[in-house]
């Protein structure tokens, strides 16, 4: 289906994170020509990097400057976002960080387990019971721990780097796991993402059918729409079949926000 004007992609990445080289300006310019009533990115934020191997801070003195800027020169709400990668250790200093700033919108991720990152293969080369085991509860603790965040983004991200496909039955034997986890996220009124870059990955919206199914079941019903774009050319790909998906399931609008409050869209 065509994407509304109103849907705001809620997961894009520029220049400010290490993995994009999109100027903040291009992103802002192209949500103007498509006529979006907002734009937002969500950088990088993950305390002992294992991809990069350092630690990974949006320049935030640089970034509000420019946005500053861009407010005066473009016709748009520009709103501030940011992906924070969850680590326990760093429990503290990521709720201290996210204290000294304002943003609109804070997505919460898990990128490693403090020895390497999820997509490197010194984690995928192991079994896969033993990789989902471990990185869902990861998730679990980051979504159970963690209060400053509001969407939980590509739930089953590890999933783009397994050597064998994912399927119903590995997410099966996790299924305790994943039941506290969407408890977690029900309970504590957070939004749960559909990543569309899993279509150009693994072939599927993040999550698997099999989770979104099992979060609908236990009453979840609050979606955000990420494409997880690092460039101006893949924002909002793949957003008419996660609309198409949602409305299968009976889901007729999605969660955006804007100074951390929720507003309901329809689609």
């Amino acid at each position: 289906m065509q994407v509304p004007k109103t849907i705001v992609d809620q997961h894009v990445h520029s220049g400010y994170s290490p993995d994009s080289e999109e100027p903040l300006r291009n992103i802002v310019a192209h949500a103007v020509k498509l006529g979006k009533p907002a734009v937002v990115t969500t950088d990088h934020f993950d305390y002992d990097c294992k991809f990069f191997k350092k630690d990974i801070l949006i320049d935030m003195d640089s970034y509000e400057r420019e946005v500053a800027e861009l407010r005066q020169t473009h016709d748009i709400e520009i709103r501030k976002g940011i992906e924070v990668g969850y680590r326990q250790d760093y429990h503290e200093a990521i709720n201290h960080y996210l204290e000294r700033y304002s943003f609109d919108l804070v997505l919460l991720s898990a990128h490693n387990n403090g020895v390497v990152d999820y997509s490197e293969e010194a984690f995928v080369n192991q079994p896969m019971d033993r990789i989902l085991t471990e990185y869902f509860s990861h998730v679990c603790e980051a979504v159970e721990r963690m209060d400053n965040y509001d969407v939980v983004a590509h739930l089953d991200y590890v999933a783009r780097y397994t050597k064998t496909m994912v399927g119903v039955p590995d997410y099966e034997r996790c299924r305790s796991i994943l039941y506290d986890l969407f408890k977690t996220i029900i309970r504590k009124e957070k939004v749960l993402e559909l990543n569309t870059t899993g279509l150009f990955r693994q072939g599927w919206i993040h999550p698997h059918a099999y989770l979104i199914e099992m979060y609908l079941d236990l009453g979840g019903k609050r979606f955000s729409l990420g494409s997880d774009a690092h460039r101006v050319g893949s924002i909002e790909q793949g957003f008419g079949q996660a609309l198409d998906l949602l409305k299968s399931y009976g889901i007729h609008e999605v969660v955006q926000f804007r100074n951390r409050v929720p507003q309901l869209v329809l689609i």
